[in-house]
């Protein structure tokens, strides 16, 4: 499920180590970001309901930390759960679209990274199953915290609202790879 080819060429993810380490920065990182945006949102806002100006950084942040771990698109240290095929803008003549259907195109990824064998594509579905449950039981407690929220006035609702969001989009997006990045065993051999 490791990609062979890695966004970063510097360091290898090779061994279980390594991943460790860059799924705990992530999650640093990630939640870093989180306190910000909630700090902002609290403490700078002149309006009780954020601005689209104000929101326009978490959406960015939802989008585009999650690509780094890969899974949802080619290009992460997760080979991708379909057969994508990413090229960089700068290697083909076409605009890339956020819609429609997806062109062939020669892949700059290798062939191991592009196609999940039967037991990459079971221990996919079992990281999964295992991620969304967990995701669920997050939703279940988010939902808890905002009708305590509400019990507290509408202003509190509507932070409480925003956070709740940031978070299970965050946690939606990233704990599959996360768990993967963090479980999968060393693929080089000791020496």
């Amino acid at each position: 499920m490791i990609a062979e080819s890695s966004p970063f060429p510097w360091f290898s993810t090779a061994r279980r180590r390594t991943r460790r380490i860059v799924v705990a920065v992530y999650w640093v990182v990630a939640l870093a970001f989180f306190a910000l945006i909630q700090w902002k949102l609290a403490f700078h806002s002149s309006y009780p309901v954020p601005t689209w100006m104000e929101l326009l950084f978490p959406l960015q942040v939802i989008l585009f930390l999650p690509a780094i771990l890969g899974g949802v698109r080619a290009g992460g240290f997760v080979k991708p759960f379909r057969g994508v095929r990413f090229v960089p803008l700068q290697e083909r003549d076409e605009t890339q679209t956020l819609f429609g259907p997806p062109r062939p195109v020669i892949s700059s990824m290798t062939a191991a990274d592009i196609n999940l064998d039967e037991r990459e594509r079971r221990q996919r579905d079992q990281v999964h199953f295992a991620a969304y449950t967990s995701a669920r039981w997050l939703a279940l407690g988010l939902l808890v915290a905002q009708f305590a929220a509400a019990l507290a006035g509408p202003e509190w609702l509507t932070r409480a609202g925003n956070a709740a969001f940031f978070l299970l989009a965050l946690v939606l997006w990233s704990l599959p790879q996360t768990l993967i990045l963090w479980n999968e065993p060393d693929m080089e051999e000791p020496r």
